[in-house]
């Protein structure tokens, strides 16, 4: 089975077995080891912190969904219920967005 690699330091590194030719590897490419002269350049390039072992193309590129408020039949927003504190119901999945504050005012004193 072929280890899949995704590049995050653009390089140069070699693109045949013999290493007569070079290529540049570039940041966010997805490099499929087929071969085993392919894995050695990939163990490499994770040593030197160039790349990282990826473990599926699916997890590489993970969706993040927005939050979504829960709601009843009716259509009504439905609440947390205070009994389960470790899940919060009134949101979809069972976890509420993380709240953001309002930047702080700077303190300038006036003239």
């Amino acid at each position: 089975m072929a280890r899949k690699f995704k590049i995050i330091v653009p390089k140069a590194g070699a693109s045949n077995e013999f290493g007569t030719d070079t290529k540049l590897y570039i940041y966010n490419e997805n490099v499929e080891a087929k071969e085993s002269w392919q894995e050695d350049l990939m163990n490499v390039f994770v040593k030197n912190g160039w790349a990282m072992e990826i473990k599926d193309d699916e997890l590489s590129e993970v969706e993040v969904a927005e939050p979504v408020r829960a709601r009843n039949e009716k259509g009504q927003l439905v609440g947390d219920d205070p009994s389960t504190p470790d899940i919060n119901e009134a949101w979809e999945g069972g976890k509420a967005p993380v709240k953001r504050g309002r930047p702080k005012k700077s303190t300038k004193k006036k003239s």
